[in-house]
């Protein structure tokens, strides 16, 4: 097949997913490549040579002549740069956050008729918003963290009184807390509070990347992680679940992307058969709750204290990098890397054989 690789985007995570993006090129394998890299203004650039930008996968490092790039409908849907027309079979949208992982993208790609990785618009969508998740995540049974939801100009004296929710949080949460951006990922915007006197500066700062804020109870745990593979009845968690050990207080984006020493990566995470197992079966099920296809990362906090498993959220594009628990857990299940990506796209195009044999008349 012809792949569209897309990356970069109108995100705060623009520049991890270019390093995503070069490992995806690097295990195509018998696939085609076709490269664009979308600008922080939301243009689209095609990139021919793309071993320059294996080379330098930094948007601020690589040189290349950006070619305008648009997608054109019809009945083989086509890549138009310049005076050519590229004609792809599948996308695969190394894209994370707000206008690539969030369902904008994904709706897109449906109008235009192309197949392509992850999850449709509605889990997309329900994925990236952490605020929407956590509703349905309850509904589901899963177990939830108290939290509350603040929305930008909603007048609250007290920011940790429950706005919105589940309805059944606490009057007050306990310090420390967590406050996040409800739809940003990579850590992008999320700051532990340990006083009170710091709550209001950590939300007026959150609120930069977005116009909800999620503060939820902090605890002191363990971050586990699981990947989750497949569509339909045939879903499937990774045999190897992992632990992520940072050397800071928490997983932050710094220590993801910046430090090199920010985090060690343990696959397999040090758990026993009965809570391995338990982080698989409730990995499957937040897949399904939340409307998840393809792939998903979906990562649980385990309280130090009391040894409960708690929910934390599903990544529907998780990092694509060499380093990235997303691959290294299938690595670990016996799947490698080209593997993993050739699964993803006839995933995709499964899914778009069964889309276009829907009817769209009434008789």
């Amino acid at each position: 097949m012809k792949v569209l690789v897309l990356c970069g985007g109108r995100s705060a995570e623009r520049e991890v997913s270019c390093v995503s993006a070069q490992a995806v090129l690097k295990h195509l394998g018998r696939h085609a490549p076709v490269f664009v890299w979308i600008a922080p203004d939301g243009r689209w650039f095609h990139q021919a040579d793309v071993r320059a930008f294996l080379a330098h996968p930094h948007p601020e490092k690589f040189r290349f002549a950006r070619v305008p790039a648009r997608l054109e409908p019809g009945l083989r849907p086509a890549l138009k740069a310049g005076g050519k027309r590229i004609f792809v079979d599948a996308v695969f949208p190394v894209l994370h956050g707000p206008f690539g992982e969030d369902g904008t993208l994904q709706g897109l790609l449906e109008m235009i008729g192309l197949p392509y990785v992850g999850a449709g618009v509605l889990g997309s969508s329900v994925g990236m918003d952490k605020a929407v998740s956590k509703l349905l995540s309850l509904q589901a049974g899963l177990p939830i963290l108290p939290y509350s939801v603040l929305e930008k100009g909603v007048a609250c004296k007290d920011p940790l009184r429950p706005m919105g929710g589940s309805g059944r949080l606490p009057s007050r949460m306990r310090l420390p807390v967590f406050v996040k951006p409800a739809r940003m990922g990579s850590s992008v915007g999320v700051y532990k509070v340990k006083k009170a006197s710091e709550l209001a500066k950590a939300v007026r700062k959150a609120f930069r990347f977005d116009t909800t804020v999620i503060i939820e109870q902090g605890v002191e745990a363990r971050e586990i992680e699981c990947a989750v593979l497949g569509g339909g009845p045939d879903v499937r968690a990774s045999k190897a679940v992992g632990e992520i050990r940072p050397n800071a207080e928490f997983y932050s984006y710094e220590a993801k992307y910046l430090d090199p020493n920010g985090a060690r990566l343990m696959i397999p995470a040090e758990l026993g058969r009965a809570a391995s197992e338990e982080v698989r079966c409730l990995s499957v099920q937040a897949f399904r709750a939340l409307g998840g296809y393809g792939l998903a990362r979906v990562d649980f906090l385990l309280d130090k204290r009391t040894g409960k498993l708690w929910f934390n959220e599903v990544n529907t594009l998780p990092g694509f990098t060499s380093i990235s628990m997303y691959p290294k857990l299938w690595g670990a299940s016996g799947v490698s890397f080209e593997k993993l990506v050739d699964k993803l796209l006839k995933l995709a195009v499964v899914r778009h054989r069964e889309q276009v044999r829907l009817r769209i008349t009434r008789d």
